[in-house]
C-alpha cells in the first residue's frame, strides 16, 4: 500500500496518553535530546508535549510519510520535523541522540537489520532506546491479510511470534536489555468510528465525552504490545 494511502485510511489522534514503559524511562533519563522515528501523525509527540518532557530539549521526529510529516510540524514550530526513512536515516547525525523511540514502527520495515544498524549509529553512548512492535501468539488472528497470512494491520510485514526473532538482531555487546515487556492489546471501540467519520479535528484529549468513551476497549486476543527497553553500551 502506498504510505500515503496509508496515512489517509489510519490517521491518528491525540488523546494525550502515553504508555506507561515509555514514559517511566522518559522520567528516570537525563536526556538533552529525543527522536521519534517513524513518528506517524504525531501522537506520542503531542503526549510528551503536554507533559513538559521537550521543554528546553533538542527535539526531533520523522515518518516516511509527507503529509503526516506537515501534521506533526503543527504540534510546536520548535520540533525538527523531517521526511526520513527509518533503515537509511539521513538527516540524523552520528551519536546525536540521547532518547530514541521506535513505536510500531520494526514490523514494517523491509529490513530490521538495517534499521537497528541505524539506531546504534545516531544514539549516543549510554543512551536509551524506546522500541516497540506487535508480538502474536500461535491463535492471534485479526481481519486483515498480507501475502496470505492473517495480520493486525495491512501493512505489517512480519508479526513476531517468538521473541528470538527480533532479540537475536539485538547486539548484546552494543545494547544491554533494561525491560522486555508483552501487554494485551486493548483498542478503544470508539477509535473504530471516529476513523470511520474522519473528524478533522486530531485533538480528542479536550474532549470529556469521547475520553469517557475510550475507556471501553475491547482485548485482540492473542495480540500483544511488546515493548523492549534498551541501553547503548
Amino acid at each position: 500500500m502506498n504510505i500515503e494511502d496509508y496515512a489517509k485510511i489510519g490517521p491518528q489522534y491525540y488523546n494525550g496518553e502515553m504508555f506507561p514503559t515509555l514514559e517511566k524511562y522518559i522520567q528516570l533519563t537525563e536526556y538533552k535530546s529525543i527522536l521519534d522515528c517513524g513518528c506517524g501523525d504525531g501522537k506520542t509527540i503531542y503526549a510528551m508535549k503536554i507533559r513538559g518532557f521537550l521543554d528546553n530539549k533538542e527535539v526531533y521526529a520523522f515518518d516516511l510519510s509527507g503529509s503526516r510529516v506537515d501534521i506533526v510540524k503543527k504540534i510546536d514550530q520548535n520540533i525538527n520535523v523531517f521526511v526520513d526513512d527509518v533503515e537509511v536515516m539521513s538527516k540524523v547525525k552520528d551519536a546525536s541522540i540521547d532518547f530514541l523511540i521506535s513505536e510500531q514502527v520494526i514490523e514494517h520495515v523491509t529490513d530490521p537489520i538495517k534499521m537497528l544498524a541505524n539506531i546504534d549509529r545516531v544514539v549516543r553512548k549510554d543512551g536509551i532506546i524506546y522500541l516497540s512492535t506487535v508480538f502474536k501468539k500461535w491463535y492471534g488472528w485479526y481481519f486483515y491479510r498480507n501475502k496470505g497470512k492473517w495480520v493486525l494491520d495491512p501493512t505489517h510485514l512480519r508479526e513476531y511470534t517468538k521473541e528470538s526473532e527480533l532479540l537475536s538482531l539485538i547486539d548484546k555487546n552494543k545494547f544491554e536489555i533494561l525491560e522486555n515487556k508483552k501487554t494485551l492489546l486493548l483498542y478503544p471501540i470508539i477509535d473504530v468510528f471516529v476513523r470511520i467519520l474522519r473528524i478533522k479535528n486530531r485533538l480528542l484529549s479536550n474532549n470529556k465525552f469521547l475520553n469517557f468513551l475510550r475507556k471501553i476497549k475491547r482485548p485482540i486476543f492473542g495480540y500483544y504490545y511488546w515493548e523492549i527497553v534498551l541501553i547503548k553500551k
